[in-house]
This record gives structure tokens, sequence and C-alpha cells, in this order.
């Protein structure tokens, strides 16, 4: 009875120490990071990557801050605010909320004016979005000029 009790206690310390420290939370967000995002071959990431800062570069000039999902949307008609929801920026991410695109900066980190800009791993997330919002399926047949091809078309 007594290694019975001992071992009870241990779970719910060892328990409330993994809730405390954020793990619970870590693998929640682990778990649906997985369900809801599909891995993209490295190399089609980076070539929507260039494709997008190229334009981009063409029609604005070069961004001294990086780029920011503004600019990509002034561009591309074809993209939409909710492209952006989940994109990593330098610090934070963006989100929609009330419809509109926000950036919710990771107040752990210290600011700079860099912020805002979309990180190599926000273009895949952003990738991944408009491949899902499409239907163009980057791992079966689809491909960049699929998606290309979506994003410079008049929205209706």
């Amino acid at each position: 009875m007594k290694n019975i009790l001992i071992a009870v206690v241990a779970v719910l310390v060892f328990n409330a120490l993994f809730v405390y420290s954020g793990g619970l939370e870590l693998l929640v967000r682990t778990e649906q990071k997985e369900h809801t995002r599909v891995r993209i071959n490295t190399d089609v990431v980076d070539v929507f990557r260039f494709t997008l800062e190229d334009e981009v570069r063409k029609k604005r000039g070069i961004p001294i801050e990086g780029y920011e999902p503004h600019m990509f949307l002034e561009v591309f008609p074809g993209l939409v605010e909710t492209d952006f929801e989940g994109v990593q920026a330098s610090i934070g991410h963006y989100t929609i909320e009330e419809g509109r695109l926000v950036h919710k900066l990771d107040d752990t980190q210290l600011v700079h004016s860099a912020a805002t800009a979309v990180t190599r791993e926000g273009m895949e997330t952003l990738l991944s979005n408009v491949s899902k919002r499409t239907g163009v399926d980057l791992n079966a047949d689809g491909t960049i000029t699929d998606i290309m091809s979506a994003l410079i078309a008049q929205r209706q």
C-alpha cells in the first residue's frame, strides 16, 4: 500500500511539473502543427520563396527590414490574408483575429525592427496554406507553376 501511495504521489508531482513548465502546451502545439501542416520539399519552398520575393523586389524595391505579408498581398492578387495564418515572423507569428491579419509578437524575445519579417519556416507554412486553399497538392502532381498561377490571378 505504501509503494502504491509513493507511486501515485510521484506521478502527480511529475504531471504537475510537466504542466507548470509548459510541457502540455508545447505538446498540444506540436501535435496541432503536425496534423495541420504537410511537409513540403525544401527545394520547392526555396523556389516559392525566391519567386515571391523576386516579384516584390521588381514591383516595390528591396525591403530593408525583410519581407512582410502586406508586401506579398499588394503584389499577388490571388493571395488572401488567411493564407498567412500561422506564418512565422522573425519574432512571433501571424494569425487572423476578427477577420484581419494580425502579427503576434513573442514577448520573450528582444524586439527589433525586422520583427514582422516572414521567416523561411513562415514561407513553408504560407506555401502549405496556399496549396491547401487552391487544391494544388505539391506532394503529388501539383507544381509551383500551378501555385503561382493561382497567386497572380485576380480574386473574384
